[in-house]
């Protein structure tokens, strides 16, 4: 399963709840990362360092985090019977990066990152991009997007939509305007409601 969402959204705070919910029976990995490299990778393309980083190569950089992670890690526990969560795949460059980066050639670098690996479920969590912004001000781990005008932001959520229909049923989106609480108890009785857990 993967879960996915724009600025400020309160993604990683639900992740968090999930890892504290289904604890040993559920690995979770976090994209760019899950891995040494990934981790790395993350840094160096995401970070606020001082450096602007061209579209292209984010979109390079985060496919060569995301196959190694796919390749080293998940598809193995997948062949075990392992049960995932990823907190983004490659549906975020899709909508980041295809800002500047046509989206076909996103789609097609990352089937071969990912070696077609497709999920059970996709959980957007959706949110007005202002209050996102508002949400984020002033938080340590905010990156190189988060930090960027809203116009971007609008846009990415437009992406974002525009990517759910594509996808189509295995897209669920949760409003993200609401009480952590709320978006918790939503989360759950959606994954309850396509049995992914009991």
């Amino acid at each position: 399963m993967v879960i996915e969402g724009g600025v400020g959204c309160g993604k990683t705070t639900q992740v968090n709840l999930l890892k504290k919910r289904l604890k040993k029976e559920w690995k979770f990995y976090r994209e760019p990362g899950g891995t040494e490299f990934g981790e790395k990778v993350r840094d160096a393309v995401q970070g606020l360092n001082g450096y602007d980083v061209n579209e292209y190569a984010a979109m390079f950089g985060y496919s060569a985090s995301r196959a190694n992670l796919i390749r080293e890690l998940i598809i193995p526990e997948l062949k075990k019977g392992t049960n995932i969560i990823l907190d983004r795949y490659w549906y975020t460059s899709y909508v980041y990066q295809g800002t500047k980066v046509p989206k076909k050639i996103v789609e097609e670098v990352n089937r071969i990152a990912t070696d077609n690996l497709v999920p059970d479920m996709v959980i957007f969590y959706d949110l007005d991009p202002r209050i996102g912004m508002e949400r984020k001000k002033g938080k340590k781990d905010a990156d190189r997007y988060d930090i960027k005008e809203l116009e971007f932001h609008k846009n990415i959520r437009s992406n974002y939509k525009k990517l759910g229909k594509k996808i189509g049923r295995k897209w669920k989106t949760i409003d993200a305007s609401k009480t952590v609480d709320e978006i918790q108890k939503e989360t759950i009785n959606l994954l309850k409601r396509y049995k992914i857990i009991q």
